[in-house]
């Protein structure tokens, strides 16, 4: 039984010792009470300690936090000044007090220091119009703690913002793709800047988490457009190639498109077919470490000097040739007339073995034999581009 004037003598002790045994006195009275206590003592309790809250220490603000942030009937303007004091004496209340209503969450929230944000995102149950406050002000740890909160709800609007602030920060993106409630518009606005060590965590999860949905359907996707780029890109090549075969388009303009983009495939099938050559034998003499065969090939159909060089600077990037040599190949082009190649051309189109015609080692070495005796400098073992 509480002496009702004891505690009379203590609310006219202005010491900060008789503040404290009063608040511990009133706290014993109600939370004992329990769901039995009547609207008199819940008043006397009310009253007497919000009119001396100002003047409590902060140590016994916070043994008052802690024993009435599990009371559901605790005077909810008490609560209320208790969650807007600095966050020793706020965090149990913001954290665990169910007599605060999400319409007081939100009224604090709206104000409060982003610590006491950070409280409220790790409340075990947090409602929409809760989370959308938190979206709103919360720096990059309140947002990911929300996020992280499987209690915690998100309107779709909501959902889209924290996806917009998660663009920088990877803690936040941490948090969402283990949302099973992620929206699948937040889903697709997140994916294009999740970091990469994300994407591989999203491909763990289960089937039926949106953003694994979402990377399939887009791997899938992409896996179509390439094909579809890559055979487009084929018939625009093939297109190319045949107009050049026929004259409708110049053939410089073709090797510069297919040297600068290394597509080595598609420019031996332009100077195999405007040669009447293999295609494949002539891929190979692109690469090969001598360039006399490509000399004589590229000038024999009128590449001009700025295409063979963009062939130059290819095979310079595959073969690692310094800036000598690459000076060198292009004197050796400049020096070779076009009749003088197309003489030679048909030399090592008769003998060949150079393209790959004849695959036995005699006829090979005769071949050889003939083009060394034939072409121009083939002999010279200084003008190799070797």
């Amino acid at each position: 039984m509480f002496d009702l004037s004891k505690i009379a003598d203590l609310a006219r002790d202005p010491s900060a010792a008789g503040r404290k045994s009063l608040i511990c006195m009133l706290t014993d009275l109600f939370v004992s009470a329990g769901d039995d206590r009547d609207e008199q003592i819940s008043l006397l309790f009310g009253d007497i300690v919000l009119k001396v809250l100002g003047q409590l220490e902060e140590e016994t603000r916070i043994i008052l936090s802690k024993r009435m942030c599990g009371e559901k009937n605790a005077p909810l303007e008490l609560m209320v000044k208790l969650a807007q004091d600095t966050l020793a004496v706020a965090e149990p209340v913001l954290e665990q007090s169910p007599a605060l209503s999400s319409e007081d969450l939100v009224a604090i929230a709206k104000t409060a220091p982003i610590e006491h944000l950070g409280v409220i995102a790790g409340r075990q149950s947090i409602d929409e119009s809760v989370t959308s406050v938190l979206v709103d002000r919360g720096d990059a740890g309140v947002l990911s703690k929300a996020a992280e909160n499987k209690g915690a709800h998100f309107a779709d609007a909501s959902f889209l913002k924290l996806v917009e602030k998660a663009r920088t920060s990877i803690k936040i993106q941490a948090a969402l793709i283990d949302r099973t409630d992620l929206t699948e518009e937040a889903a697709e606005a997140l994916l294009p800047f999740l970091a990469e060590e994300l994407k591989e965590r999203v491909t763990a999860l289960g089937a039926d988490n949106t953003l694994v949905q979402l990377l399939a359907q887009r791997a899938a996707l992409e896996v179509a457009a390439r094909s579809q780029k890559l055979e487009e890109a084929r018939e625009q090549s093939n297109a190319l190639i045949q107009d050049v075969v026929s004259k409708k388009a110049k053939i410089g303009d073709a090797v510069i498109l297919f040297a600068r983009a290394d597509r080595t495939a598609e420019l031996g099938i332009l100077l195999g077919k405007v040669s009447q050559l293999p295609p494949a034998a002539v891929s190979q003499l692109l690469f090969s470490t001598s360039d006399k065969p490509l000399v004589i090939l590229c000038k024999a159909n009128g590449v001009p000097p700025e295409a063979y060089k963009e062939i130059l600077t290819m095979r310079a990037r595959r073969l690692r040739i310094g800036g000598l040599e690459l000076n060198a190949a292009i004197q050796r082009y400049a020096a070779l007339s076009e009749d003088g190649a197309k003489r030679s051309l048909e030399i090592l189109k008769q003998s060949g073995a150079s393209f790959g015609l004849k695959t036995s080692d005699e006829n090979a070495a005769s071949d050889e034999t003939a083009v060394k005796k034939k072409i121009p400098f083939a002999s010279s073992r200084s003008s190799s581009a070797s």
